[in-house]
């Protein structure tokens, strides 16, 4: 896992029992029917990662931090609008590098996931559980 200086301070940020996933709203069908499986996505194909992963933010600014720099230009070339995942992070192995990024080996099952944000989405459009969550 890479830390990027731009979100230092997200990383101070404290862990609520929820923990945040971006993905491409294309996404959600599978997320919500197979969970989120551990995998070296496009990403971290690019930065190197060696072990399949699922990657958290430990909060929604360190998830706003990092869409508004160096994750939402990896993720322009993506169709479609953006998703934010709400995880319950009980009873997860989460590992961490010391930056703001937590990650997991895990698969994470779909009852464990609500969508927290959804961007550019029609109201009439949106799948799976909401959340009170921040946008």
């Amino acid at each position: 896992m890479q830390n990027h200086a731009s979100n230092e301070h997200a990383r101070n940020e404290p862990i609520s029992g929820e923990i945040y996933h971006v993905t491409p709203t294309h996404n959600l069908d599978s997320i919500f029917r197979d969970g989120l499986r551990p995998q070296i996505g496009p990403r971290s194909a690019l930065l190197g990662e060696a072990k399949e992963m699922v990657y958290f933010f430990g909060s929604m600014l360190a998830v706003e931090d990092a869409l508004s720099n160096w994750l939402g230009e990896a993720l322009d070339d993506e169709p479609g609008a953006i998703s934010v995942l709400a995880v319950d992070r009980s009873g997860l192995h989460l590992v961490s590098d010391g930056g703001y990024q937590l990650a997991c080996p895990h698969l994470i099952r779909p009852e464990n996931i609500s969508i927290s944000f959804q961007d550019d989405v029609p109201a009439d459009k949106k799948s799976g559980p909401e959340t009170g969550g921040t946008s």
